[in-house]
Parts: C-alpha cells; structure tokens; sequence
C-alpha cells in the first residue's frame, strides 16, 4: 500500500473539540441509502451538541429545506469546525475540500466500478472511474478516513489510507415503521408468492439476473407467483430497456414494476413479500436487506462484494448465479414453514446488535477522536519496492505464470506479490503482508464469489485500487488479465512497468501500447529461472544482483 502522513497542514491541525461537524455529499437524495444515512448521522450529531448542517451541490426538491449549498461551506467553515466527506460517486468537491478550513474526514461508501456500465451508460462509467480518482486526491487532504463494511475498508487500505476502519452503518428503524398502502397491499396479496427487489436499475444490480431467477422459480416451482420490483425505471434508458426487453423474451407472468414508491407503498411490497431477492454483483453495504430482515422476509442474495458481511450469516446467501438452482432456494422457503421460521429468526437475531442506541453509541465512540482533534499517530514513508500483480496466484500458485512471479519477487529484496485471494465466498480482510515460503503475498479480496473450474480470476476492486497507487515498480504476471488491462494506462506518472502474458490471451492494444518493450510473452518450455533473471533486471533500477 502506498504509506501517506495523514497529518498536516492540508488536513488542518490539531485544535480543541469541534463545535459544528457538518457534512458533505455530492447530491441529497430524498430516501436512497446515502441520504438517509447523512440526514440520521445529522440528527445525532445536534443530539450529541454540536450544530451540524448538510451541504450539497444538489438535492432533490424534497430535501431543500435540509441542505445548504457546497459552495456556502467555505465561507461558514472555521478553525474549530469538523467536516465528514461523503464519497460514493464523482463529486468535483475535492478543491473545495482541500481548501475548506478545519479538520476533514471521509465517510466511504463504495463506487460501484465502471466496468458494471461499459457498454450502456459511457456517462456513469466516466463518472465511477473519476470518482476512484478522487478517491485517492481526498487522501491528502482529510486527517481520518471510515467506511461502512469491511469490503469498503479494504479499497481504503489499498488506496493508502492508514488506520481506516468501519463506521457502524446507523439505520433509523423507526423510519421502516410506516403503515403499509391498503391499496397497493390489497391488489397484491390476492394469494400469489410475491418475490420482492428493491432498488435501482442499473447494471450492477443485475436486474436480468433477477428476472431469469423468478422466471425458473414461476415455471419449476410456483406458477402462482410474482415478482416486484421497486424502484426508478426508465425505458428510454439502455439498460433498463434491456431488462423490459428481457422480460417480454422470458416471458413469465405477473412481473410488476413499481417505479419509485413512497414509504407507504414499500410497507406494502415488503408486507406482502414471499421472499426478498437480491443478485446483486456490488455493495459497499446494502441496506434493503437488512430492511427485509427487520420486517421478517426471508432474504436469497448472491454473496457479492459486501453483501456476506451484511447478511452476517443470516438468511440464505448463494454462492451460485444459476436460475434454477437459486430459484430452488425461493422454493424452499416457500414449501418449509419450519425452515423459513428458522431463518427469520436468524435475520433477527443478525439485528439484534444493530439496534439504535448501540449503533449510535459505536459511532460515537468512533468518530470521537477525530472530533477532538486528535491526530493519527505518524507514519515514516515507505520506501517503494517492486510490486508483482499475479491475481491468478493464490488460485493456482503452481502454474508457470505463478511460478515466474514468485521467481521474480524473491529476486528482488523488499518485493512484495499481490494476487486475488481464493475463497469460496468474499471475506472482508484488509489486505495484509503474509509468507508464502521466502515470498511476500498480499491477498486482496475478489468481489465476486469463487473461483469456478471454466471461470476467469474474479475482479478485485481492492486490487486495482492498489496497483493505480503502488509508490515503485510493477509487473503485471499476467497482462492479459482484465487488471492490467484496466490499470496499466491510469498509473502515476513515472511508474517503471512490464508485463508477462501467456497464450492463448494476449494483451489488448491499450496494455501493449502502455507497456511496449517492456512485454514479454511466456512460451510453453521457456527456462523461468532466466526470465525471471531478465525481468528483475529490468524492474530493479538500482541495478543490484540478483543471485537467487
């Protein structure tokens, strides 16, 4: 990870306890997960004694009497006021935060990568990729940094921010307590298995998936069932207008989208819900699940990115992306009342710590010391060393590839191998230096589930964010992966690179552009102690031997 002093003066210096700790989003929104999140962390805040107040380059007519516009931040902010950076999407708030006065901390709540909007928004996917840009232009610049789930912490690790940590994520379940709509409660309940998501249509979301799940289960299962979708569709939208063109090629029945809905409205959907139903391939948390857990629906959700964390072992999460066999998983719970009991139970025993008052107490505790101007213990820079990125590495450590990247790191002194952790489900680690023999491995969560026999290395978003920030050298053991592919021309000026790849992939035009002479092919037979020789040669640039 790349090592940053986290204190000085473009942080703001150490003063007594703030007297306002205000907050900064790109855009309120009225009812979507950050903006609940930012208007109850306020309401805590004036609750603990100090004055705290939302600010905003946008909002939504609804929250207009609740924020105050960005650019009015500099001119209220003082030395003794605290400032909590929202980050989630593209802001363009950060010289507005390098310049802000008091102290700054960044609350983390994930960007779902660009790769998910490749192809049908080029806007948002433009949007997501400057969003992690900013992510690391924030580091210098602010004194703490949290996140909502460990997942999140991880990319913050990788992005150099020392000490981050998770924030509870302090849900007002008082707001889920809204008496259900009659109407829209009475036209649904009419005797159907009703499966339930929640959420935007957007491609991470995976709104296809879901469609192909309810249509096995309507056809294998329960005829007699349907499927509600609770969010903003728009048709003219590409994306969405692939998923109303899926449904009519799929064609089951009874496949209901709602739209946006008000709190009433939603009491309803989840009040008449057989099942919530979540695949979901991108969450830096994922609140609607613990909403279906805290009104007793059974909850199936694929175990992507930070989604097994928040189900904390309740519920049924899936390993499996297949329709028929996570259709199965709808069915049972429908077929076995003592089954399903037993998992609305465990949902809400999940709950049970997260409870208002704890949460708000661990907040607290949390944020304290950055509050009272405490500064982060200090740091002494790294020296950069030589980064190996051999993602497939942890998967298959005896394939020549990963061979050749063990080979090259223990060549040069202090070198350190990062690749992709194999597991069957995503674990929330930050990653960390271990012993592979003689060689130091780095193993950064995948965010995806596993590592099937006919699939790919999983991306890691970690990783990525770690090879856009590695302070020396780097190989990409494996340039024709999607992480080279999708890092190689985003990495900082000066940044010594080389590549090794291996038929039958081969480096696409960009990484061969990016990377030129310094690209050598692995050839069947080809003597790995010699290459490894050659290609510690060309990253070390003090020009040490390298005898091993």
């Amino acid at each position: 990870m790349a090592n940053v002093s986290l204190w000085n003066s473009k942080r703001g210096t150490a003063s007594s306890s703030a007297e306002a700790v205000h907050q900064l989003v790109p855009r309120l929104a009225w009812g979507d997960a950050v903006g609940n999140q930012v208007r109850y962390l306020r309401d805590l805040l004036r609750g603990w004694g100090y004055a705290s107040e939302i600010y905003a380059e946008q909002w939504d007519e609804a929250c207009r009497d609740e924020v105050r516009p960005a650019r009015d931040y500099a001119r209220d902010a003082g030395r003794d006021t605290a400032l909590l950076v929202h980050h989630s999407f593209e802001s363009r708030l950060v010289p507005l935060v390098a310049k802000a006065k008091g102290r700054k901390a960044l609350l983390y709540h994930n960007v779902t990568p660009e790769r998910f909007f490749e192809g049908s928004d080029r806007h948002v996917a433009r949007g997501s990729r400057l969003a992690r840009e900013e992510l690391v232009q924030l580091r210098e610049h602010v004194t703490h940094a949290w996140a909502y789930s460990h997942f999140s912490v991880e990319e913050l690790s990788a992005a150099g921010y020392r000490d981050a940590s998770v924030l509870p994520f302090a849900v007002d379940w008082n707001a889920f307590n809204v008496p259900p709509d009659a109407a829209l409660r009475a036209q649904v309940e009419d005797g159907c298995a009703n499966v339930l998501f929640v959420g935007r249509t957007v491609p991470s979301k995976r709104l296809e998936d879901v469609l192909r799940v309810f249509t096995a289960y309507q056809r294998l299962y329960q005829p007699r069932s349907r499927l509600l979708v609770a969010g903003t569709l728009y048709s003219t939208a590409p994306y969405d207008a692939s998923v109303l063109a899926l449904r009519e090629q799929l064609g089951p029945d009874r496949v209901v989208f709602l739209g946006r809905v008000d709190a009433a409205q939603l009491s309803a959907c989840f009040a008449s819900a057989t099942a919530y139903l979540s695949m979901s391939r991108h969450e830096g948390f994922g609140v609607p699940l613990l909403e279906a857990m805290y009104r007793g629906v059974p909850v199936v959700a694929y175990g992507a990115a930070a989604v097994p964390e928040t189900m904390g072992g309740a519920g049924l999460t899936t390993l499996s992306d297949d329709p028929a066999q996570v259709a199965g998983l709808l069915a049972v719970l429908e077929r076995d009342p003592a089954l399903r009991a037993r998992v609305v139970e465990a949902q809400r025993q999940r709950l049970a710590p997260l409870g208002q008052q704890a949460v708000a107490q661990r907040v607290r505790e949390a944020l304290t010391p950055f509050l009272e101007g405490r500064p982060p213990s200090a740091l002494q820079p790294a020296t950069p060393s030589v980064t190996v990125v051999c993602p497939g590495f942890d998967a298959a450590p005896d394939a020549p590839m990963s061979r050749l990247a063990r080979a090259v790191a223990d060549r040069l002194p202090d070198a350190r191998l990062w690749t992709v952790r194999r597991q069957v489900m995503p674990l929330q680690l930050a990653p960390r230096k271990e012993r592979d023999g003689a060689t130091r491995v780095w193993r950064f969560t995948p965010d995806e589930p596993s590592f099937g026999p006919d699939r790919d290395t999983p991306p890691s978003s970690s990783l990525e964010t770690g090879v856009r920030c590695a302070p020396g050298p780097l190989l990409f053991a494996g340039a024709d992966e999607d992480v080279a592919r999708r890092t190689v021309s985003r990495l900082p000026p000066g940044t010594r690179a080389a590549g090794i790849w291996a038929a039958p992939r081969a480096p696409d035009a960009a990484v061969r552009q990016a990377l030129g002479t310094r690209l050598w092919e692995l050839t069947p037979g080809r003597d790995l102690t010699s290459l490894a020789g050659e290609l510690a040669r060309e990253l070390d640039v003090e020009g040490r031997p390298h005898a091993r």
